[in-house]
């Protein structure tokens, strides 16, 4: 991981220069805009500013609901540094918390996911209720105006959305994700019903480069037919056909029909829900910051970025079923199917990785032409306008 700056001056820029080239950048309008400056991949100081300006304060795409679907189950994750636990309450509820002792904040939770009745914090015993109540510190008896209801784990704001869980580290948020996410989920994702989606699998990965890489990646389908031979390429998805959405500071997202209403990629017949070109139509989103999802009438493929470095991110993945395919296939041979499964994703995230890792090596050059979009990228000029927004 980078930690120090080093000698190649444009990679380094300061933080003033960066927020000057991408707001000059961002200004343009798609047709005359060039890719976002490189420099912001790079730059140690402006990662901190992303850190303090993004994901401090923004939701922040962490798990799907039914990940976590009893009383106790929980999930840990780590924001811009600060480790959070998120866990289903007796009331069918979810809360998130600081994943701190409010003793002296020692990290109560370690493991990425489980289950439990009570946290007791590994250094002095505090305990506390799956509600984040104090239940007991010993000896705190002894310290007279000690009050249990006033320790408590600190409180973060939750939202659900379409199945998924978000958390903002903020205190007072802007607005909340399912009024920012309104008109999209009305006009194009809600007719899929993927809070519906049941999860099958969740892995995690971590990559060397940066986060932003990442996202434009997943977000611009120009690479598929070159970079995927082995996975999406087969699906034949012609790049004439895909249309991007409208412009939004929230999303992203672009349209992709494949040729079939059979088999792969194509709504089961047992799906109402789905008429017309929907039955057979790709819809790759961005939420941003930091949540991808490609989603299929018979599949959706969902990653959360987390930077860890300029230069470095972890990333959760998972893929989650509609009923009808989960069925059909439970009849079959349900082990097999998620073992090529997963073997599937593994190989088109091996081919994914090998061109943003080496993005990130040919764009720390301070001598590189000024670039250019294609048509069916448009995503990544928004996206771009999204972090200068955020940031300026």
């Amino acid at each position: 991981m980078k930690t120090e700056i080093d000698l190649n001056i444009y990679t380094n820029i300061a933080l003033e220069s960066s927020l000057k080239l991408i707001k000059d950048y961002s200004k343009k309008p798609f047709e005359e805009a060039i890719p976002i400056p490189s420099a912001l991949n790079h730059s140690i100081e402006f990662y901190n500013h992303e850190q303090s300006k993004i994901f401090n304060q923004e939701w922040i795409c962490i798990a799907r609901c039914d990940e976590i679907p009893t009383s106790g189950d929980y999930i840990t994750h780590e924001i811009a540094g600060t480790p959070v636990l998120v866990v289903r309450q007796e009331s069918g509820d979810i809360k998130g918390f600081i994943n701190a002792c409010a003793h002296r904040f020692t990290c109560l939770v370690k493991e990425e996911s489980g289950h439990a009745f009570a946290f007791t914090c590994p250094n002095h015993a505090w305990t506390y209720g799956i509600d984040g109540q104090l239940n007991h510190a010993p000896f705190m008896d002894l310290k007279s105006d000690f009050d249990v209801k006033e320790n408590s784990l600190e409180l973060i704001h939750i939202e659900t959305w379409e199945g998924f869980i978000y958390v903002t580290l903020s205190q007072k948020p802007s607005k909340k994700v399912s009024d920012s996410l309104d008109a999209f989920q009305k006009n194009i994702v809600g007719q899929y019903e993927m809070g519906s989606y049941k999860t099958v699998i969740r892995e995690s990965m971590s990559w060397n480069t940066n986060w932003k890489n990442l996202i434009e990646n997943f977000t611009e389908s120009y690479h598929v037919p070159i970079a995927h031979p082995k996975t999406f390429a087969k699906h034949k998805k012609r790049i004439k056909d895909y249309e991007c959405g409208e412009d939004s500071n929230h999303y992203c997202y672009h349209l992709a029909p494949q040729e079939s209403e059979n088999g792969p990629g194509a709504a089961h017949p047992k799906n109402t829900n789905l008429k017309g070109k929907w039955r057979r139509t790709m819809v790759d989103f961005c939420i941003f910051p930091n949540h991808l999802v490609t989603l299929m009438p018979d599949y959706l493929w969902w990653v959360s970025v987390m930077p860890k470095g300029v230069d470095q991110f972890k990333a959760t993945w998972g893929v989650a079923l509609p009923l009808e395919v989960i069925n059909d296939i439970a009849e079959k041979d349900y082990e097999s199917w998620l073992k090529d499964m997963i073997s599937y994703m593994n190989t088109a995230n091996e081919e994914d990785r090998a061109l943003v890792e080496g993005l990130y090596k040919g764009s720390q050059s301070s001598r590189l032409p000024r670039g250019t979009y294609h048509p069916i990228e448009k995503n990544l000029w928004q996206f771009m306008r999204y972090i200068s927004k955020m940031t300026g």
